[in-house]
């Protein structure tokens, strides 16, 4: 009764939010789906696609809402045309991936100045920790900013508080590992594979008793259960920057992450990848672009098949010895990750706490990092449709 309550009440207040929302790399996988669920959540937005070319918005026309309208938005084209491309928005998204390699957080630093709410999907941790840097530009100016905000990195992490709450609270949590499972590729596009392919060239960066380590990836199998419908499934370590804000924000020694899809022939596809090919070449963004997209007949067919189930399964152990496990699954990762993007865009847009204040204050936070009323909003919307819950 009383989630059902909080959903009623999280669908109310946001209906009445109004205000435009400018959604960078709107017409992809990710920021279409972000697109239909904040039009959805809150029907009275005004809702604006940006990104380099108009021809690739009226390609995705079909599978965008009817009111979305283009704005020109070149990430590498200067302060100056950022600015004005955010200008009269009233909260920025930006999912447009992939986000590997990628070192300044120039479309956050133009929202800030805009004095914008701002949020993203980022799942590159250098690119989140140089967002970060900005926590006393976005303080001084009044907006509150949340950095590596989908469904993982994102709800994932909300889990991860969750389960250290459940243990007494930050510092109580001695080791947590984050567990993910995606059917196939989820319906993801190429821009998603080809972020998969180049993780494979990044080290993962782990918590090991209280030290952040670098190790490669795509290592330490390990077998998961995700619950009922899903069931166990094979996972190897992948970088995620879920684990050191996390760790960090939590107080926790020890944390990794580890993803795996299915078929099983996938992952160990992937491993062949990383042995066979030299890092040089699973570190060149056009190439991996190129591969993902030779690959997507293929990848399309298996998906076909398979379904798009996206499962996260979240594992801490208390410095008492207690043990606390949290699972959730959802049938499509395109339709999830959007689901959850929005999730923490109508929070930065609407969210009050109990005093009636904003529930995400001015400045950069990481998902870890919000308040508990802020975490409870988001996690009421991304329960929505849920094939497993367990939080």
């Amino acid at each position: 009764m009383l989630g059902s309550l909080c959903l009623g009440l999280c669908a109310c207040s946001a209906a009445a939010v109004s205000g435009r929302v400018l959604v960078v790399g709107g017409s992809g996988r990710v920021g279409g789906s972000t697109l239909k669920w904040l039009s959805k959540l809150a029907p009275s937005l005004e809702l604006s696609v940006g990104g380099r070319s108009e021809q690739s918005f009226q390609a995705a026309r079909s599978r965008l809402p009817a009111h979305c309208e283009f704005v020109q938005v070149d990430l590498d084209g200067g302060d100056v045309a950022l600015a004005e491309a955010v200008a009269g928005s009233s909260l920025v998204v930006h999912t447009a991936g992939p986000f590997q390699q990628r070192t300044d957080p120039a479309l956050m630093r133009a929202a800030i100045k805009a004095g914008v709410p701002y949020c993203d999907v980022c799942d590159e941790l250098q690119l989140a920790r140089n967002a970060k840097a900005l926590d006393a530009d976005a303080a001084a100016a009044g907006v509150p900013c949340v950095v590596s905000c989908g469904i993982w990195p994102g709800v994932s992490a909300l889990m991860a508080a969750e389960a250290v709450n459940k243990l007494g609270g930050t510092g109580a949590c001695e080791r947590l590992e984050f567990s993910f499972f995606t059917a196939g590729t989820g319906g993801a596009g190429p821009t998603i594979v080809s972020a998969t392919f180049l993780l494979l060239a990044t080290k993962v960066a782990m918590y090991v008793d209280g030290e952040l380590v670098e190790e490669e990836p795509w290592l330490d199998r390990q077998v998961r259960d995700f619950g009922e419908g899903v069931g166990e499934h094979e996972c190897y370590t992948l970088d995620n920057p879920d684990v050191p804000t996390t760790a960090e924000a939590l107080g926790i020694q020890s944390c990794v992450s580890r993803f795996g899809t299915y078929p099983s022939f996938w992952n160990g596809l992937f491993g062949g990848l990383k042995a066979a090919l030299p890092t040089s070449l699973l570190m060149d963004r056009g190439k991996m672009q190129g591969l993902a997209i030779f690959s997507m007949p293929i990848i399309r067919a298996v998906d076909a098949l398979v379904g798009g189930t996206n499962a996260m399964r979240v594992d801490a152990w208390g410095k008492d010895g207690t043990k606390v496990t949290l699972r959730c699954a959802h049938k499509d990762l395109e339709d999830c990750v959007g689901q959850a993007t929005a999730a923490f865009g109508m929070e930065l847009l609407r969210g009050k706490g109990a005093t009636g204040d904003p529930t995400i204050g001015p400045g950069v936070w990481y998902p870890a990092e919000l308040q508990a009323d802020a975490r409870s909003n988001i996690l009421a919307v991304a329960r929505q449709k849920t094939l497993v819950w367990e939080v």
